[in-house]
């Protein structure tokens, strides 16, 4: 079973504030967002936005835990999206709010890459492809790099 509005893997994101997250998403990202519902005492309990033709779901924080990477002290999920300018992307989204994590720069297998932190504690990759590499160019660069840092930590 399938649904034509969602293919693929839909992320869904735990925030702790759903409208400073949504307000974010469409400075840094372009997000739209298509739906909201909230709960009694106001809490999003689902927000779907349209982010590069994909959807992003996020929600508010309702465990009295708390379940934002920021609360956990991190997540080891990264977001990644495809744009056409990486540098432009990288400095909207840091214009935004979003903290720097590496700078935009070209990384072996042909993409121009960079990495931010949004400020909830999620951390986004953005690619802009810039060459079509073929299988044994991509493995022979790879092997190049890990070559480069085994002696790094």
């Amino acid at each position: 079973m399938t649904n034509s509005e969602f293919p693929g893997i839909t992320p869904q994101l735990t925030v702790p504030d759903t409208d400073a997250a949504v307000r974010f998403y469409r400075a840094a990202f372009g997000a739209d967002e298509l739906l909201r519902n909230a709960g009694p005492d106001g809490r999003v309990f689902h927000c779907e936005l349209l982010l590069f033709g994909g959807r992003l779901l996020l929600h508010d924080d309702f465990s009295e835990r708390g379940e934002t990477p920021q609360a956990l002290g991190g997540s080891p999920v990264v977001l990644h999206l495809y744009t056409d300018d990486v540098d432009a992307a990288f400095a909207t989204a840091v214009a935004a709010g979003a903290t720097p994590d590496m700078e935009p720069s070209d990384a072996f297998w042909g993409d121009r890459y960079a990495m931010v932190t949004d400020p909830f504690g999620h951390r986004w990759s953005l690619g802009s492809v810039r060459e079509d590499l073929s299988v044994s160019e991509l493995e022979g660069r790879a092997d190049t790099w890990a070559d480069s840092r085994a002696d790094t930590p």
